[in-house]
This record gives structure tokens, sequence and C-alpha cells, in this order.
């Protein structure tokens, strides 16, 4: 690698995920597999390659460019793009074939006019969150004026439940009930709602009567668990391990003059190393104050750089330039974890890949063979 920092990505424990997701609605629902924000950091296009590989029905992006960076990589898979993009972009969503989701007949409109073809829509309805959608009093009436227009065909209904680890069951069926008397209502006014869509990460762990007939999974397809959560199907992560190397080691003693203006303090002899990689890559949020090297924790000195950042390897006499740095991972009998730095900076566990600036380098692992994006 050109520069020796990178994220290490498990793509045989991807796999395993959707594979374990499908076990568990089985094979007649649809599995619609989250990638937005570069595939929660990992990576879109390479992880949304091994979902579709491995069961994965569609792709789901967070908005319009995310879906267009996928076509160009060459993902053919059928792709639901969450509705945040403006109405002006309509037509390049077609143009890519994406499936664009809207929330107001504004939005139809423009899609409407965009389309030289019947046009695939899915209506995201708010039941809880409070964020983006139709409020779900409105829905059936908005529903029903958007499919006047020439052109749309509704693909499906969506929701993004409000779910809390251990939040009470009962606020989960209302949001649900919520969800499925749009439904129910348009189904009685003589429209065919192919796919019910509510069912995110939280609700697959835990309620199985809500994934209807398609489920749209996104931190747990990267084996992101979190504390209080018991998964029903075995998920591995994809978080493999952040590592660098030591690219220069030099000696401090106490200064004599102006040691109340050292950029740290220095109290006896010390060994100092500097890693390649600092808070332009998001390190100042990415560590545990420690890293390993040579199987021993090494503190980290003062704040990160943009582009380094410091170690003390004092307790480590053998250090040499070149060794391996595991910011997070494992290394001999010692372990970082990605839920420690989480805990540590009051990140969720679904952050930590994502903070990971985008000059460092991923690097796939499968099959026991690496390659890097």
């Amino acid at each position: 690698m050109l520069r020796p920092t990178a994220l290490e990505v498990d793509l045989d424990a991807a796999a395993d995920n959707v594979r374990a997701v499908r076990r568990l609605v089985g094979p007649e629902r649809k599995i619609f597999a989250v990638i937005k924000a570069d595939g929660y950091g990992f990576g879109a296009a390479e992880m949304g390659a091994v979902f579709v590989d491995n069961g994965a029905d569609y792709l789901a992006v967070a908005d319009l460019g995310e879906g267009v960076r996928l076509r160009r990589r060459g993902i053919a898979a059928p792709i639901l793009v969450y509705p945040n993009s403006l109405p002006a972009a309509a037509g390049e969503a077609l143009a890519h074939d994406l499936v664009p989701t809207v929330v107001d007949l504004e939005a139809a409109r423009a899609y409407s006019q965009a389309a030289k073809s019947p046009c695939d829509i899915f209506v995201k309805v708010d039941v809880g969150l409070e964020r983006i959608g139709v409020p779900a009093e409105q829905a059936v009436k908005t529903i029903m004026a958007m499919l006047e227009l020439p052109q749309l065909r509704l693909a499906g209904i969506c929701a993004h439940p409000h779910a809390e680890v251990g939040g009470d069951p009962a606020y989960a069926d209302w949001q649900l009930a919520r969800f499925t008397g749009v439904v129910d209502e348009l189904e009685a006014r003589g429209v065919h709602v192919p796919i019910r869509l509510v069912a995110a990460t939280p609700w697959v762990l835990r309620f199985p009567h809500t994934y209807l007939n398609a489920v749209d999974p996104g931190r747990m397809l990267y084996g992101m668990i979190f504390p209080g959560e018991t998964p029903p199907a075995p998920v591995r992560p994809t978080f493999r391990a952040l590592t660098t190397r030591v690219i220069a080691l030099k000696e401090l003693t106490p200064r004599e003059r102006f040691a109340e203006n050292a950029p740290f303090p220095v109290t006896g002899r010390m060994v100092l190393g500097v890693v390649p990689i600092g808070s332009a890559d998001g390190m100042r949020w990415l560590n545990a104050g420690r890293v390993l090297v040579r199987g021993r924790s090494a503190p980290i000195v003062a704040s990160p750089s943009l582009e380094h950042t410091r170690i003390d390897l004092s307790g480590v006499p053998d250090a040499r330039v070149d060794d391996e740095v595991v910011i997070i991972g494992c290394q001999g009998d010692e372990e970082i974890t990605p839920a420690e730095v989480a805990k540590r900076h009051g990140l969720g566990l679904h952050h930590v890949a994502t903070t990971v600036g985008a000059r460092v380098s991923r690097v796939y692992y499968t099959g026991g063979g690496a390659r890097e994006a």
C-alpha cells in the first residue's frame, strides 16, 4: 500500500450475515440490504456485491449520489434510494435505473414528468420517528393523489421505525399498526401494495411479526449488535481491524528549559513512535487511548495531528520502524474492540467504521486472501 494504514474488512462474515438473515426471514420475503454511508464505512460497492451474491434482493442507499456511484462501479442489482434527494434530480435517478422513495406530491410530480415509461416508486410513511415521511394520518390521501399522476407505479411502502434497544414492545406494535393501517386502507380502495417494508435491524432482531413481506437490515449485516441485544441468528463482525505501522522512532528526555511549553509531558526517558494516521482520518474518535505493538499496549501521546499520531513505546523496547500497530483489532493475546472505542467517545457502534476517513485504504479479506479496494 502507498500509505500503510488500512481498515481490514471480513467479506466472509458479511456473506454469512446475509445468509443468516435469509434463514431467519425465510425464502419468500425480500431482503433490502442497506449499504448507506458507503456501506457503513466498509465500502458500498464491495459490501453490496457480497450481499447480492449471497441472497439480498435489493440494495438500499441513502441518496441519489450513492446509487449513481454504485451503478458506475458496475452494480446491476435493484437499488432503492431513500428520500434524501431534491425533485430536480428525478431524471438522473431514472437514467440510472434507481427506484426512488418519495414523500410528497412535489417529488411525485417530478418523477411523473421525467418518466418516459411506467416508473416504480416507493412511498415512505412516518409512523413515529418524526423525521422524513408522509405522516401516517395523511398517507392514504397523499398516495392516492400520487397514483393519479401518469407513469407512476406503486412498488412498495416503507417506514423507518423508532426503535430503542430494549424498548417497549407495545410501542413497536403501535407503530406497526399505523403502517399496516395505511396498507390495509389502500388495499381496500383497490390499490395493491407489492412490498411492505418496515423491519430494520432492531425489529428484525426482536419482532418477527413485523417482517411482513420484506425487511431492510442495516448494521446487523455488518455484525454490529448493540449491548442488550440478542440476535436470533448468529452474525459476525465485518470489522476485522484498523491497523497502521510505525514510520519513525525517537528517544526523548526531559527538557531543561521551556518544559511547560512541550507538546506533552516528558518526565523520564521516553521512546516515541509516530504512525501515519491522524485526525483527518478520524483518529481523534477512533482510539481507545492506546494501541497494540508487538502484542503489548502502548499509550497514545497527546492529540492526533491531521496526519500523524504519537505513541509511547517505552514499554515496548524491541519496537522497530515498520512494526504493525493495531488501533482496533487483535494482536497476540491483546485486543482493542470497536465497542471499547465507541464507549470511550460516546459513539454508537455503527459509527466507528463510518468515522474512518476516505483516504484510509479498505482491504478486503475473503477465502484466506486479501485485496485492496
